[in-house]
């Protein structure tokens, strides 16, 4: 699996997605135009195939200017771990490339795969957004040269 940038070439597989329910009541409308907003997503493609979509989305969901994390995969590839690999390859490229402090995901209550996901992706629960939406973030670790070094061991004879 790789990500490659969303462009026009993918219009069939937004539209595909959108008319998919579950699809539809998670996200919403789909980023059709996303670069002119300074969006950052991508086509989930394996081998010649798009399978979704994954990606950052300028929010302001838990009071800040932050980037959401969002995921969409055709009904076919939602059971093949492909959700959470997509997400970690986009988390890898928010920490490591584009520099971000932190990510956010805001899932629906009842969205339990979603919900999996998140937590399996290393998102901590952040707060209750209404309606009915749970708000997750992820932070940026400190790269190793700048963490505290670790304390001395002390040696038992």
């Amino acid at each position: 699996m790789e990500l490659r940038p969303l462009d026009d070439s993918h219009a069939d597989l937004l539209t595909s997605l959108q008319q998919q329910e579950d699809v539809w009541e998670s996200i919403g409308t789909l980023p059709v135009s996303t670069r002119d907003r300074g969006d950052h997503v991508f086509a989930i493609v394996e081998g010649p195939v798009a399978l979704g979509f994954a990606g950052l989305v300028k929010s302001q969901a838990a009071g800040g200017d932050d980037f959401e994390l969002l995921c969409a995969l055709r009904s076919e590839a939602q059971t093949r771990g492909m959700a959470k690999q997509a997400c970690q390859l986009v988390l890898g490229w928010a920490f490591q490339t584009a520099k971000l402090e932190r990510v956010i995901a805001c899932i629906d209550e009842g969205n339990q795969p979603a919900r999996a996901i998140a937590g399996k992706l290393g998102m901590k629960e952040l707060g209750q957004q209404k309606p009915n939406r749970i708000v997750y973030v992820k932070y940026r670790e400190a790269p190793a040269e700048s963490r505290a070094p670790a304390p001395p061991r002390v040696r038992q004879s």
